[in-house]
């Protein structure tokens, strides 16, 4: 039989936004353990004390600032650098049986410099291209042909450069999609190699979230 700790445990994980609030400290453990009573005893099929959720609960916080000290420690936050670069674009497209070739046509196009950044993400069906915005008019014309599904124009690239450490650090990506997203600020994409995340996002918001996780994020490096 499940015990109370495990069942509280399991709704939380359930709940994402629950567990972030929990680790901002914004909720109170007793009218939380009052509002999941129910949710608990129809799991346990009996009688669930709510002292015993709040128990549950108040462990579980717990262990959340355990984790969260021991990420502080990490050494790859203290290379952890954050810029923003803008004019950049989304293109996704159907696949098809030519698209691999026109893949390979955009990619000598838009990858013309070492600073330029090209994405391309496929799927069973379908391919999404990130790149710059300055390539627009000759990456439409080697996907001729191909099922355009949507253009979006106007994104800015959130680029995260990191140390190699931070790649065996569970959580670190979730880390940053949930801090943007408590803000309120849409993602259109992520993208990550070695040492690097890429968050593809609208231009309006790029400011904005450059400043959260510069914020979140950087603070922690000043305490490794």
């Amino acid at each position: 039989m499940a015990t109370v700790a495990h069942l509280v445990q399991k709704y939380v994980r359930e709940h994402p936004n629950l567990e972030l609030f929990m680790q901002k400290d914004l909720v109170s453990f007793h009218r939380l353990a009052r509002y999941i009573k129910p949710a608990i005893e129809a799991e346990s099929g009996g009688e669930v004390q709510a002292s015993s959720i709040v128990m549950a609960l108040s462990r579980m916080r717990e262990k959340m600032g355990v984790k969260e000290e021991e990420g502080q420690k990490n050494p790859g936050y203290k290379s952890l650098q954050i810029s923003l670069r803008s004019d950049a674009m989304q293109i996704d497209i159907r696949k098809g049986a030519n698209t691999q070739k026109r893949l390979i046509e955009l990619q000598k196009i838009a990858s013309s410099s070492p600073e330029d950044v090209l994405s391309i993400t496929q799927s069973q069906h379908e391919a999404s291209i990130v790149l710059s915005q300055k390539h627009e008019t000759k990456a439409i014309a080697a996907l001729k042909g191909e099922k355009i599904l949507n253009i979006e124009k106007n994104l800015s690239l959130l680029f995260l450069r990191f140390g190699e450490d931070i790649l065996y650090q569970p959580g670190f990506f979730d880390r940053v999609i949930r801090e943007l997203s408590w803000e309120g600020i849409n993602i259109f994409q992520v993208i990550s190699t070695l040492t690097e995340l890429i968050v593809v996002l609208k231009e309006e918001q790029a400011s904005k979230a450059y400043e959260v996780l510069r914020r979140k994020l950087k603070k922690r490096a000043e305490k490794v």
